[in-house]
């Protein structure tokens, strides 16, 4: 589909969690907290709490300790990225730890419906409840994600005159009841040319395996989830080339069971909200066409510069498309775009406290990383407003 977009030319990820050990910092400064196990701690930066480091470093992370990881995560500490929750009573001695927090089981697809949290469709979530870093030390093959790494992506599935199914568009998980995509990727020539919205899938990694497998750590099955509403913006028009106002909201048949691998991502609240500066590193992450092949199976990312707005828009003049401020645009490197299909998908940044936040929405380009003409995304917190007065319980 010409208006779509993906994924091309991702050249690498970074490692979050590299094994040197930084010397411990006094934590009369950092603030208290409690760790998953409910024992008293202090916020520091991972590297100060040899504890939870030993768990990073070992060969194989277990799904039992990831998840103590992630439950692990403070806001308020000082040093290096991330802060955990690191137990006082253990005195910072290296040691064989074992966590105690229960281990994720699986359930079907059903099951997780029926336990999601009534009555969160309404509320968006904030750090650290969303935005989640990966807790990985690996990289793999220079641009594939690791396993846990931006949870909330979202594929659209879509069926066509013929009963074929096929996967388009993405989105992110916003909260426990709603996915946020691109206007086009619901109503237009998607229709026409790709088929009726049907389904969202959650949890996906790579989408030709049933269950997805690194070193030993497995992610849940995927989460097919039904659409109860499409909401298009309502200044929306799909017959407009300019694209404006190109961002809706899905609201899934039933609450989402929020697990290690499905996590929503944070949205730029007024209070949580920084400017957005040109030359800023960006990331836009799907598993849209690459250099080599049309789609990826596995979830792929891409950091890409934000691009002065004056100029982008005379570039787009000149194909007789006016762009507004409520246009981001990002990219314009040769062979580093997001391309056909990666519509809806998420533009991010590690923002304030470091977690992950939506700051748009892939929406159109000139063809695919073509020199000199940035991608243009929805620049989602012009629409908070509309977002924070759509969602309901």
């Amino acid at each position: 589909m010409k208006s779509t977009r993906r994924v091309a030319g991702i050249f690498w990820a970074t490692c979050l969690l590299p094994l040197t050990v930084l010397q411990t910092q006094s934590i009369q400064a950092q603030g208290s907290c409690r760790n998953p196990d409910q024992k008293q701690g202090r916020c520091l930066s991972i590297y100060d709490c040899p504890t939870l480091l030993s768990l990073v470093q070992q060969a194989s992370v277990s799904t039992q300790d990831r998840v103590f990881l992630r439950n692990s995560q403070c806001s308020d500490g000082v040093g290096r990225l991330p802060f955990v929750c690191c137990p006082i009573d253990r005195s910072f001695e290296p040691q064989e730890t074992t966590s105690a927090a229960p281990p994720v089981t699986p359930t079907s697809s059903s099951q997780q419906g029926q336990q999601g949290q009534q009555g969160q469709g309404n509320l968006l979530p904030s750090p650290p409840k969303c935005g989640p870093h990966s807790f990985s030390n690996k990289v793999y093959n220079g641009n594939d994600t690791a396993l846990d790494e931006f949870s909330w992506m979202a594929l659209l599935e879509y069926v066509d005159r013929r009963g074929q199914h096929e996967l388009s568009c993405g989105g992110s998980l916003i909260n426990n009841r709603y996915v946020l995509t691109a206007a086009h990727c619901v109503i237009g020539a998607v229709e026409s040319a790709v088929g009726h919205l049907t389904t969202v899938r959650l949890g996906e990694y790579d989408t030709s395996k049933e269950i997805d497998c690194i070193d030993g750590v497995c992610n849940q099955p995927i989460l097919e989830m039904g659409i109860e509403q499409r909401i298009v913006h309502p200044q929306y028009d799909p017959a407009n080339k300019d694209r404006i106002h190109d961002i809706a909201l899905l609201r899934l048949d039933r609450p989402v069971l929020l697990n290690e691998f499905i996590q929503p991502v944070c949205l730029p609240l007024v209070s949580t909200r920084k400017a957005i500066n040109t030359g800023e590193l960006l990331v836009v992450s799907g598993w849209g066409r690459t250099t080599t092949a049309r789609k990826s199976t596995i979830k792929q990312r891409l950091d890409l510069p934000v691009n002065d707005h004056d100029s982008c828009a005379k570039k787009f003049a000149t194909r007789n498309i006016h762009l507004i401020s409520s246009q981001l645009c990002v990219g314009g490197e040769f062979y580093r775009d997001s391309c056909d299909g990666d519509s809806g998908g998420p533009l991010m940044r590690r923002a304030y406290d470091q977690f992950w936040y939506q700051e748009g929405v892939v929406s159109f380009g000139n063809r695919c990383g073509l020199e000199g003409w940035p991608g243009v995304y929805t620049r989602v917190s012009d629409y908070m407003d509309w977002i924070l007065e759509t969602i309901q319980p």
